[in-house]
């Protein structure tokens, strides 16, 4: 979390010259990015008159969740994901503070006070954060809300993740047999891709085409999976290998209008459908919900499941569909002539 300059505007604010553009300032109506203004008025819920911190206040709490969680997830300095995990009640925000790599682990043990179950279950995917802080799962404990399924987890951590020596610990994330590569492992391989041919659209951060990035070793895309941008992930998301498509999807932030084009995509692993079907809060979002019955790729026991929370106009047109699995199609016209009665 790297220092910025301050813009100019910033620091006139911040120098308290002027009481009415610390006014405009908090409610957030300078000519200001999120990456400067949001810092701002965090800030300025600390300032000294309560008017000015009251609207500064108000204004973080109105702004929309789908611009603040990619700069939470990227951008942020510590003081305003702090701010953020002690105030947000938005999931999208909180789980955008949960994904980050580099979230400070005392944050994470304030948040494990509070979060609900589906969150909890986030949490306790962050198992690199969770060897580093053991005190996370004390603290989800704690939680009044805490679900029987975390329970279960926490004791399963305490029983094999927690207990190994320190040297193991610290050792590069090892998924069902793959070691996630070091940052020099990472950047050799890097280094080795540029030699082969370019072919598709060239990363900002890695600097390799589309085809280069797929024959990075897959520890090293592994290691990109997580915190990718979204050039980067939209490439990985994809990848033949199911663990990088997995960690993909799982260690980064997706708005609702990606998770539905994944769930409509032919091309996604079917081990990414099965993740997406297993997020509670994703099979809330019924243009989800319907993406997944329409896609063949879907695992026809999970699409029969999920096909009553369709609407009738919806399941008229699937029950036509002949991309559909013929046990979709039966199903679906049955549940139109119940519904359309």
């Amino acid at each position: 979390m790297s220092e910025r300059a301050l813009h100019p505007l910033v620091a006139q604010v911040l120098s308290g010259a002027s009481p009415e553009l610390q006014v405009l300032a908090a409610e957030g109506l300078l000519p200001l990015g999120p990456e400067d203004l949001v810092p701002l008025q965090v800030e300025l819920t600390r300032n000294s008159n309560p008017m000015v911190a009251q609207r500064a206040r108000e204004s973080l709490a109105a702004m929309d969740a789908k611009i603040m969680a990619p700069f939470l997830a990227s951008d942020a300095s510590e003081s305003v994901l702090a701010y953020f995990a002690e105030q947000a009640q938005h999931p999208q925000i909180l789980e955008a503070i949960l994904r980050r790599r580099d979230v400070p682990r005392f944050l994470l043990v304030e948040m494990a006070r509070h979060l609900d179950a589906d969150l909890q279950e986030l949490l306790l995917l962050r198992q690199d954060a969770i060897v580093e802080e053991p005190g996370i799962l004390d603290a989800m404990e704690e939680n009044p809300r805490v679900a029987a399924y975390a329970l279960r987890r926490i004791a399963e951590f305490r029983e094999h993740l927690i207990r190994r020596a320190p040297a193991e610990a610290a050792a590069p994330e090892v998924v069902e047999g793959v070691r996630e590569a070091t940052d020099a492992e990472l950047q050799a391989a890097i280094e080795a891709a540029r030699g082969e041919p370019a072919a598709g659209d060239v990363d900002d951060v890695t600097g390799l085409s589309e085809g280069q990035i797929r024959t990075l070793p897959v520890g090293a895309r592994l290691r990109l999976s997580r915190g990718a941008p979204r050039g980067l992930r939209g490439v990985l998301i994809r990848d033949n290998h199911p663990l990088v498509a997995v960690s993909t999807l799982e260690n980064n932030v997706w708005s609702d209008q990606e998770i539905e084009q994944l769930a409509r995509s032919r091309s996604i692993a079917e081990d990414v459908l099965h993740c997406i079907i297993k997020r509670r809060d994703w099979m809330r979002k019924y243009p989800i919900v319907l993406a997944l019955i329409g896609n063949p790729r879907t695992p026809i026991p999970a699409a029969l499941k999920l096909m009553p929370q369709l609407g009738a106009r919806d399941l008229r047109v699937l029950s036509r569909d002949r991309n559909v699995s013929d046990a979709v199609r039966t199903q679906a016209g049955r549940l139109y002539r119940i519904k359309a009665v």
